[in-house]
């Protein structure tokens, strides 16, 4: 059992923009986690948000693919427990924790990101791959709620600030 998320949005703004909001360590901070990348490839980097329960609040990633201006890819790596998936998607439910409490494993995916002009903006494409097994592909669902928000309007809003800087 294996499942691939996938997000296709359009974004009215050009791709050079939206590659900075991707590449640049404190705009990519500004919508998503802290972080130290680098637009290198083989280029090691973290994110960061604060601890939660059963997870040190570090993903482990490595820059695995890139071609500036259209498209990085990169190893996401940590610890996967409902918790996390709920805390990065925003969601805070009685239901929802008790549904996803005990829930641990490793989370060992690639995340990528593939920016496309077109007229007046870019369609930005994101896949986060590798969820293998019951408990990911169950994370997975509730980490694509999150990506959605992220993708739709959290990266937007930033998008949106720098256009009036």
């Amino acid at each position: 059992m294996t499942r691939t998320i996938k997000i296709k949005t359009i974004l009215p703004y050009p791709p050079e923009k939206v590659w900075r909001a991707l590449t640049d360590a404190e705009l990519l901070g500004g919508w998503f986690m802290k972080n130290d990348i680098e637009p290198v490839p083989g280029h090691y980097f973290t994110f960061r948000m604060a601890p939660q329960k059963g997870w040190d609040g570090i993903t482990h990633c490595q820059v695995i693919a890139l071609e500036p201006q259209k498209h990085i890819a990169y190893t996401y790596r940590g610890e996967a427990t409902g918790e996390k998936a709920l805390a990065c998607a925003g969601i805070h439910s009685d239901t929802a924790d008790k549904m996803t409490k005990g829930i641990f494993t490793r989370l060992d995916t690639v995340l990528s990101f593939t920016l496309e002009p077109t007229c007046g903006g870019t369609i930005l494409s994101m896949e986060h791959s590798g969820y293998r097994g019951l408990k990911l592909v169950l994370i997975s669902f509730i980490m694509q709620m999150g990506w959605k928000k992220q993708l739709k309007k959290k990266l937007p809003k930033l998008l949106e600030q720098l256009s009036h800087k």
